[in-house]
């Protein structure tokens, strides 16, 4: 290839989560002899700011709502004038597939989806406009990156997405990585009399820590629960541990910096997410050899947990169903891993890098 490929990122901003994590280990990876990569961040914070190369480029529009910074958007995609604009981010990619029409015709755009549509947008304040809007513009973009298969299906049969626009690549995650940071803690942080259950994630509706409490009121003293995250739940949940009376059973850690030792120091992680994208924590706690526990909710968990190899799923948000699986398995259960490499950072690095190639030939 003569001539590198230029790709512009665009992503709110670096602050933790799944979708900002797989945009700092894009640019980490992506073969810089075949793409010239460049950052556009809303606003430039985020933990995931350390993870970027200093060669990379980065623009910072400096706009804390993404409807405040239109202008910026186009400008800065008109003047950078690339090969491929990469977005990922409910509200960021549908403002991209409305502005399409009047941006470079010789660009293309591709949007990153980062959840199940049609069930994140029953959470807005707008659920109608938003599925009005998804299947009005979202055709617009060129192709669009699902996480998972389900995700795939959801925007074909429900908002009549183009089925040959839409390519599913998984997540990727960094074993290697994962497992080394899960050693950075040696001392133990659990008392090991217990059945420690670890949970991770933002403290909000999605990721349903309200279920987990009323799922840790029906299980017995031999179990313990510590939760790692914030968000606009955390005193909603923290009045709800003390009307239930189980501060004794459950800890609200807050935010850590590295969960990965508290991972492979568990005996399990739960996942009790009303619905998912991809959850990158499933394969995370599976790198600290951890099994997990989920619910078999919308998104594309099913299609990374395998029954008696790295966990087990429970009907969608069947609590008694949940307690009975905790009662009834094996807690020295050491898991397979195998079928997991398919998630490993080089091989979806390089389904990615063969997209991009693939999408620049058919220009």
């Amino acid at each position: 290839m003569s001539k590198k490929i230029k790709i512009l990122f665009i992503v709110p901003s670096l602050r933790g989560g799944g979708a900002e994590r797989v945009v700092s280990i894009l640019l980490q990876y992506l073969d810089t002899t075949k793409f010239d990569l460049t950052l556009v961040l809303l606003q430039k914070e985020g933990k995931f700011l350390n993870d970027i190369p200093d060669y990379i480029k980065i623009i910072d529009l400096k706009s804390k709502r993404v409807r405040n910074s239109i202008s910026k958007i186009i400008k800065t995609i008109k003047s950078e004038n690339a090969d491929i604009v990469f977005s990922t981010l409910g509200h960021l990619n549908l403002l991209i597939s409305i502005l399409r029409p009047f941006l470079n015709k010789n660009t293309i755009f591709i949007g990153r989806e980062s959840n199940t549509v049609s069930v994140i947008n029953k959470q807005d304040k707008f659920p109608k406009l938003m599925d009005f809007l998804y299947r009005r513009f979202y055709n617009n973009f060129d192709y669009i990156v699902a996480q998972a298969q389900y995700m795939k299906d959801d925007l074909v049969h429900n908002y009549d997405i183009i089925s040959d626009k839409i390519i599913v690549i998984n997540n990727p995650i960094d074993f290697e990585k994962v497992k080394k940071l899960s050693y950075e803690v040696e001392d133990p942080l659990f008392d090991k009399s217990k059945i420690n259950l670890i949970s991770v994630g933002r403290l909000a509706y999605q990721k349903g820590f309200d279920t987990l409490i009323e799922i840790m009121e029906k299980l017995d003293e031999r179990f313990f629960l510590t939760i790692l995250g914030q968000g606009p739940d955390y005193t909603k949940l923290e009045s709800l541990i003390e009307e239930k009376k189980l501060s004794q059973k459950i800890k609200l850690q807050g935010f850590v910096n590295n969960p990965y030792p508290y991972m492979r120091q568990a005996d399990f992680f739960v996942l009790s997410s009303r619905f998912e994208g991809f959850p990158n924590v499933v394969l995370e706690s599976n790198a600290c050899q951890t099994p997990v526990i989920a619910f078999n909710c919308p998104g594309g968990t099913s299609e990374i947990i395998e029954e008696n190899k790295n966990g087990w799923l429970v009907d969608c948000q069947d609590k008694g169903a949940f307690v009975k699986k905790l009662y009834s398995i094996d807690y020295n259960k050491s898991i397979e891993t195998k079928h997991l490499e398919k998630f490993k950072v080089d091989v979806i690095i390089k389904q990615y890098e063969n997209f991009f190639i693939k999408v620049m030939k058919k220009k």
